[in-house]
């Protein structure tokens, strides 16, 4: 009797040590930060996603990125949270690989079809981005000196965040880029809380940081 009060007891502690945070089913990617830093640039996330990206298909690279993080970005261009959206040419399927940085914490998601599908695909081999030149720090800088100042100072709630696509990426989802000439472009996105609240959006090149053009509107 006493040994089934003790199998019995054993049995439940395991249970309760499995649903505890840290436990289960998380892997040591998703959980170690290994020292690194909390808050990171665009650049620095994609150094740290890239041996994971490695790890899915040697052959790869980055195509798109976004800051995630709710507070906004740093006047330093940092942000806790980044997507980061790589290709590979190899697998037939699932050709795009989302690798989140959180923290410190490297999260990869499941491999997914590339935007645009076989088009996106297509347009994705053909036109390889070249080594990206320009920060998300310098990026946002030069979002502060084309507006991105005075809409912060008009709207102090205001958040920033941060997209970069490559060329390849526009023509993907057949979306057409500022300009032909541009190989990356980081879209420094101002936006206010409210729902149809006016937004502001800076538009830099990824390549030498030269401001490209600025539109407004309203948060969808």
């Amino acid at each position: 009797m006493r040994r089934k009060v003790f199998i019995a007891a054993a049995l439940i502690l395991v249970i309760v040590l499995a649903a505890l945070p840290g436990c289960g089913s998380k892997t040591a990617s998703s959980s170690d930060t290994s020292g690194k830093p909390e808050a990171v640039t665009g650049f620095e996330a994609m150094q740290y996603t890239k041996p994971v990206a490695s790890k899915w298909q040697s052959d790869n690279w980055v195509i798109m990125m976004r800051s995630g993080d709710s507070e906004g970005m740093t006047r330093e261009g940092k942000a806790k949270i980044w997507e980061v959206y790589y290709f590979s040419p190899t697998p037939e399927e699932d050709s795009q690989e989302m690798i989140i940085y959180n923290r410190g914490n490297i999260w990869p998601m499941a491999p997914g079809v590339a935007k645009g599908s076989d088009t996106g695909q297509a347009a994705y081999k053909k036109d390889k981005p070249p080594d990206l030149r320009v920060d998300s720090g310098e990026a946002y800088a030069v979002a502060q000196r084309n507006g991105g100042g005075d809409f912060v100072d008009q709207h102090a709630d205001a958040k920033v965040e941060a997209v970069l696509r490559c060329k390849a990426d526009y023509t993907a989802v057949n979306e057409d880029m500022p300009g032909p000439k541009y190989e990356w472009i980081w879209a420094i996105n101002y936006r206010t809380p409210t729902l149809q609240g006016p937004m502001l959006s800076v538009d830099v090149d990824g390549m030498n940081g030269d401001f490209i053009t600025k539109t407004t509107g309203q948060n969808q």
